[in-house]
């Protein structure tokens, strides 16, 4: 398993560095999934912080972006340039079975991880007694799309 000093990431800031200045190029939609997948990762920093609002982190995930790409039949596979997601990114084991995926397989899912997340509230009133592993799903959440991140970061060297 690679860590994130053997990929070249000092830490997670590194990562927001890194898609902040490639949100700024020439394609609009591009430049949207970046800044969204950065800020999706930033607030999702918090999510074990003591006293966080957990209806605003879920209020405040957005998968508005990926819709909007969907809409205008974006290539989600443009993000890692065609690659797939080798095993030497995987920083841990239960990302294994991200080996293989390629740009398009990671943006469904993560749209789906959001969606789901989002729809929460509306099925349970109190989620604090929902039978639910909210801290667990936020947590899939933010390793999977830090993993992307790596993997574009990657795919760009």
């Amino acid at each position: 398993m690679a860590d994130y000093i053997e990929l070249g990431i000092g830490s997670i800031k590194d990562l927001f560095n890194y898609l902040t200045a490639q949100s700024k190029g020439k394609d609009v939609v591009l430049n949207a999934l970046l800044r969204e997948l950065r800020d999706n990762i930033k607030l999702l920093e918090h999510r074990n912080s003591e006293g966080v609002n957990v209806q605003a982190m879920i209020d405040n995930l957005s998968a508005a972006s990926i819709e909007e790409a969907y809409k205008t039949n974006f290539n989600f596979n443009k993000l890692v340039h065609k690659k797939i997601l080798p095993e030497n990114l995987i920083l841990h084991k239960k990302q294994l079975k991200y080996v293989g995926w390629d740009g398009k397989k990671f943006i469904y899912s993560i749209e789906g991880k959001i969606k789901d997340i989002k729809n929460l509230p509306k099925l349970f009133t109190d989620l604090s007694k929902a039978p639910i592993n909210l801290p667990v799903r936020f947590d899939n959440l933010f390793y999977q799309m830090v993993l992307f991140t790596v993997f574009i970061r990657k795919s760009d060297s």
